[in-house]
């Protein structure tokens, strides 16, 4: 059984599609779901348009069905700790980063709905009902609840007033319509992680990427199958072992290094991060190499002097890309963590490593909307090969498997097996 089972069976009882109907309207033209989720971007302070309306304490209850305490418990769970989106500062340049092509996953509802119909689908207590169950089943799948609202937000914006689908054709329309949202969710400042390097190199030997996260969440492991993959298109990488805190890190990275065919710039265990992040420049600048790959001490987001002393390091390196490496199995504390280090380096994607154990998907779907920033990268495995592209619809048609029929997915023209 997939995450979004009992949201299915609910949906799947609704063999009457006059339970979602309203009055009759007159016929408009097709309704085309292209919208994508940055138009439902909560606005910062800063912007004169004030707050999106799933921000507000009266559009939550609007949405939230009083009398689902689990829901409520859950919501309350996640606001504890997931806030507002992350604001991505125009201060940072972004030019460096080539943007992947994507069209995202829009749909036609004429292509579900092919008979005409006056009659449009409204918030009836059936209608209100899925979505409750929606909601209680994103939130149980790990998804913080802002990026729940967002999907929400959406989702209602697209369905109430479309044209009432016939008999057996609602499932099908709902699940397109989450599909197109959760994808739109994933979709954000979509960069291409290959076509970046070859940019820079072009630009600014070497390339200078900078990893950041929490302790235990296979920084070291990501430094070594980056420059795996870098190396095997032929670029000479070093590995500088800014981890000088934990025991065996430098050790490990080096060994690591001795594998792969890259070489590894080191100190003493205690020495000065920044020194060594510094020094593995240099030394790539002197030989000519390509790529510098600095793997950093985890440290969690909460403690204010590791984070500065992070940021020292960030200073002294002035690295082109900074990638926070997050465990998809964490769920919402990968969301807060990469919140929090956005808010203190602004990073410019994630790496999800774990991806391939994660059956819920809470941490990919909610931290490109709560930092604005992509997953970029994802460890599928245990070896160095194991480094894959992040890829929205790959990601939700493994996700969804057991949920969702395969031929929804042709809706997009997208094989969904």
């Amino acid at each position: 059984m997939g995450f979004l089972s009992r949201f299915r069976r609910n949906a799947n009882k609704i063999e009457d599609p006059d339970a979602l109907a309203g009055d009759e309207q007159e016929e408009p033209e097709n309704q085309t779901i292209d919208e994508p989720l940055e138009s439902l971007q909560p606005q910062s302070q800063d912007n004169p348009g004030g707050e999106s309306e799933w921000e507000t304490d009266e559009s939550l209850e609007a949405i939230e069905t009083p009398s689902d305490k689990r829901t409520r418990r859950l919501r309350e769970r996640t606001s504890k700790s997931i806030k507002a989106p992350v604001k991505y500062s125009p201060e940072i340049k972004t030019s460096k980063l080539v943007p992947k092509p994507s069209h995202g996953l829009s749909i036609d509802l004429s292509k579900i709905v092919n008979q005409p119909s006056r009659r449009r689908i409204s918030a009836t207590p059936a209608f209100e009902e899925i979505m409750s169950e929606l909601e209680t089943t994103l939130l149980e799948a790990d998804m913080g609840h802002i990026a729940v609202d967002a999907v929400l937000a959406e989702m209602r914006s697209k369905l109430i007033g479309a044209p009432l689908p016939k008999k057996g054709d609602v499932g099908h329309l709902l699940d397109a319509t989450l599909v197109s949202a959760l994808d739109s969710l994933l979709r954000v400042s979509y960069w291409d992680f290959d076509q970046t390097i070859e940019t820079l190199l072009d630009e600014e030997p070497p390339v200078v990427i900078m990893l950041v996260g929490v302790n235990g969440t296979g920084k070291t492991t990501t430094a070594a199958k980056i420059s795996y993959r870098l190396i095997q298109r032929g670029l000479s990488v070093v590995l500088g072992a800014a981890d000088t805190f934990r025991a065996g890190a430098i050790d490990q990275l080096s060994d690591h290094a001795e594998r792969i065919g890259a070489r590894c710039v080191k100190s003493q265990r205690g020495g000065d991060s920044a020194a060594v992040a510094r020094d593995a420049i240099d030394s790539a600048k002197a030989r000519g190499d390509d790529v510098v790959i600095i793997d950093t001490a985890g440290r969690m987001q909460n403690k204010t002097n590791l984070m500065q002393e992070l940021k020292k390091v960030h200073r002294v390196s002035s690295p082109h890309i900074v990638l926070f490496v997050g465990d998809a199995l964490a769920g919402n504390d990968a969301v807060e963590q990469a919140r929090k280090f956005q808010s203190v380096l602004h990073f410019d994607g994630a790496v999800l490593t774990k991806l391939d154990t994660d059956a819920r998907g809470g941490a990919a779907l909610s931290i490109a909307h709560a930092t604005n920033r992509p997953i970029v990268l994802a460890g599928s495995g245990q070896e160095y090969q194991d480094l894959i592209d992040f890829e929205p619809v790959h990601f939700l048609t493994k996700l969804l498997s057991e949920d969702i029929d395969p031929s929804v997915f042709s809706i997009f023209g997208v094989d969904g097996r």
